[in-house]
């Protein structure tokens, strides 16, 4: 087990959160259709210089700003350390504690329906697609 898989596995047990981590097929699909829909070509590596944005800010509190700026449900967090790995969470608010609760890094946030992404960054980056 990955340390970030470790660390957000004990901050959702911690907290009690209902979440499912995806398998690596799961991972997969996820990461190519994300690709293909938000950035300039398809691939299996989410790279946010090939992001078609939208928006950028600098925001090192946007963990926190979560519940008020994104509205939808189901929620996916994605983080890379040594591979991909991802987990459902139901909603931003919840989301927001799990990140409370563990230390900071890159990571990548969707919904179901991959009708956003947004990428923070180690340097409180926030690029929305």
């Amino acid at each position: 087990m990955s340390y970030l898989e470790k660390e957000i596995d004990e901050a959702c047990d911690t907290l009690k959160i209902n979440s499912r981590k995806l398998d690596s097929n799961e991972l997969n699909v996820l990461v190519n259709s994300l690709t293909r829909k938000f950035f300039k070509s398809q691939s299996n590596v989410l790279d946010p210089t090939e992001l078609n944005e939208k928006c950028t800010e600098h925001n090192p509190k946007f963990w926190k700003e979560m519940s008020y700026r994104i509205s939808k449900n189901g929620l996916v967090l994605l983080v890379f350390d040594s591979k991909y790995r991802a987990w459902e969470i139901d909603t931003a608010p919840v989301l927001a504690s799990v990140l409370g609760e563990t230390t900071g890094y890159p990571f990548w946030i969707t919904d179901n329906e991959l009708t956003f992404l947004v990428h923070m960054d180690d340097h409180h980056c926030v690029i929305w697609a």
